[in-house]
């Protein structure tokens, strides 16, 4: 390969037997096998057959150019299309006079630059992407995406654009979380484990917020892996509830061999009014809604219990209750030690669902919803995808070899018993 002197056109090689014309200021000589190894949609063009035959006297001159290809029908900034032109003998072809004319000060259509780091990521060339701001990188990834995809070289440009974005950190995944549909459009199309995952995180946690208008926004395939986690996540924090209603402190339970009597009972009546008190607040919050069926998926419910102390039943509350069971400064003091002691037991049920599985930073910017959804490489769809597909072509080979045994076995049957044995071979038959 030999690389043109103008570097600021590259890709352009003066041995390209490929002229691909963007524009008619546009214009980038390439190599038919670099294309039709990246592209099965150039391939499919640059067959052998289409090649032009360069004469002798084309070759003597150094002229490498056997075919050619216009991008044609680009509207409001679409991809468009490449279509073959006729080349001749001498590596000459016919201008046409659809290609659009960009010199003379006009604004340059972003495709160019577009289909340009396309043909970077061709030749093993890292694209050139503005990475000024998240704004710049993402309307260029999302260009490139596009023509690589109308090409189906999405796995070309796949790495180069998820590395791009992974560069803007924090910046990113603050991105995700505000418009995390979007982003795991993206992520779907150009396989993008990290950002895949991220943005399903962020979805499953906004899951009981985000309406039916906003979901059917959502690639199918993802549609069903959020509901799918947002339904077994619903079934975690059911458990988690149930088991919290149901915790008993050690120091209430007895041993039937201690012939446990009144008195021994009577002797814990602060930690049976804690009991009272606690299931009384969480039943009425379950009740009211707070809990997995609020908006923000019981994130402000949980949060309460595992922060303990005075995020739930404070003081304020407790005053109220001796309004109704009043008691002395002692024995006040005495049921509010037990409940804080309580509540700290109770931490430990709610500490899977406020894990951050997320890569934002939550510690500094909090967010209303749980981060805690888990989600594996056999999640991602496209992993699924692959292992269909890579089953299909296994059951077909089978079939081809179990068919072309069973023609074998047929013919062996056809040799000795078949219709034509030797002794109706050697029959005569009437006329």
């Amino acid at each position: 390969m030999l690389l043109a002197e103008t570097k600021d056109l590259f890709p352009n090689f003066s041995d390209g037997d490929v002229c691909v014309t963007l524009s008619s200021g546009r214009v980038h000589h390439l190599h038919s096998g670099v294309l039709r190894r990246n592209s099965p949609v150039l391939a499919k063009l640059l067959i052998e057959a289409n090649g032009a035959i360069l004469s002798p006297k084309a070759k003597k001159e150094g002229i490498f150019i056997r075919y050619r290809l216009d991008l044609s029908q680009v509207v409001d900034d679409g991809p468009g299309e490449f279509r073959l032109r006729e080349v001749d003998s001498n590596g000459r072809s016919q201008a046409s006079s659809q290609l659009p004319e960009i010199e003379n000060g006009k604004i340059v259509k972003e495709i160019y630059k577009h289909y340009r780091n396309l043909f970077r990521a061709f030749y093993n060339e890292q694209p050139k992407l503005n990475d000024t701001n998240i704004a710049t990188v993402l309307n260029d990834c999302m260009g490139l995406v596009d023509v690589a995809e109308s090409l189906g070289s999405i796995n070309v440009i796949s790495q180069s654009v998820d590395i791009s974005l992974l560069q803007q950190g924090q910046v990113l995944f603050r991105s995700i979380a505000a418009n995390a549909i979007a982003w795991s459009d993206l992520a779907y199309r150009v396989r993008s484990i990290t950002i895949f995952k991220e943005a399903i995180v962020h979805l499953v946690g906004q899951w009981n917020a985000i309406t039916d208008a906003d979901r059917s926004n959502l690639n199918k395939d993802v549609l069903k892996l959020c509901q799918a986690k947002a339904d077994e996540l619903s079934s975690i924090k059911q458990a988690i509830e149930i088991r919290i209603l149901g915790h008993y402190p050690g120091t209430v339970q007895r041993v039937a061999s201690d012939n446990p009597g009144r008195m021994s009972y009577s002797n814990d009546i602060y930690f049976w009014m804690v009991l009272a008190l606690f299931r009384h607040w969480f039943s009425q919050s379950i009740c009211e809604g707070r809990n997995n069926k609020a908006k923000d998926g019981g994130a402000v419910l949980y949060r309460q219990i595992d922060a303990a102390g005075y995020a739930y039943l404070d003081r304020k509350v407790l005053e109220g209750f001796h309004a109704y069971f009043p008691m002395s400064f002692k024995g006040s003091t005495c049921l509010e030690n037990i409940l804080s002691a309580y509540k700290e037991e109770l931490k430990p049920f709610v500490a899977e669902l406020l894990a951050n599985r997320s890569q934002m930073d939550i510690v500094k910017e909090p967010l209303p919803y749980l981060t805690c959804c888990i989600v594996d490489k056999t999640d991602l769809p496209w992993e699924k995808e692959e292992v269909s597909h890579d089953r299909d072509a296994l059951m077909d080979r089978q079939r081809t070899q179990d068919g072309l045994q069973g023609f074998d076995d047929d013919d062996e049957t056809l040799g000795h018993d078949g219709p034509l044995s030797h002794e109706t071979q050697g029959m005569d038959t009437e006329d």
